[in-house]
């Protein structure tokens, strides 16, 4: 799993999931552990301004409550990313309640709403409009970019077998990327099999 100056940053939608490390193990590791670490993330990320990051951040201070309630929603929007990412990477129908969910951050006077058709997700209006949490909805549009995008067959999930779990856009020109990092990841792996070959074991 490498740092994230490791390589050119992802997308938006792809860093925000990677804000969980180790994901495929048992603990992961949380690495947006409190309100105050979502707001510094946001800012440099550029999902908000330096001044907007010292507004909410005494907002926040002032009343614990709304910032424990966007700190929940921002881990649930997370999860429900990961969740479609993951779907796409599989070729399989996400659950019904995760795309409704994740429809609620993008949804406009227009109505859109997340659906399933043949092989991955795409956009249909209905006739009920949502309101979305502004602070969080830049994410949840770059996810919805990247998953009904030209470059969604191009997700994939890191292949560390210790449990990486990181996704990253593949855009090599074979599409034969299989770590989140040949730097870190990659390297890990092709030492394993070095010492394999030599019979050192893993």
């Amino acid at each position: 799993m490498p740092s994230s100056s490791s390589r050119q940053p992802e997308d938006l939608a792809i860093r925000f999931v990677n804000t969980v490390a180790w994901r495929l193990q048992d603990p992961s590791e949380e690495r947006l552990g409190s309100p105050e670490v979502l707001l510094r993330w946001l800012q440099q990320n550029d999902v908000i301004a330096p001044d907007e990051s010292q507004v909410l951040a005494s907002a926040w201070k002032a009343r614990p409550e709304t910032a424990a309630t966007v700190y929940d929603s921002a881990l649930r929007l997370r999860e429900a990313i990961y969740a479609l990412l993951v779907s796409v990477i599989n070729r399989r129908p996400a659950d019904a309640a995760v795309m409704a969910y994740f429809s609620a951050f993008v949804g406009r006077p227009s109505a859109l709403r997340l659906q399933w058709r043949d092989r991955g997700p795409s956009w249909s209006a209905t006739a009920s409009p949502e309101t979305a949490e502004d602070l969080l909805r830049p994410i949840a549009l770059s996810a919805a970019a990247l998953i009904t995008g030209p470059r969604a067959d191009r997700i994939k999930q890191c292949e560390d077998d210790r449990g990486c779990g990181w996704l990253f856009v593949d855009d090599s020109r074979r599409k034969n990327r299989r770590w989140c990092s040949m730097g870190d990841c990659g390297n890990v792996a092709k030492a394993r099999r070095h010492r394999a070959r030599k019979g050192g074991g893993a």
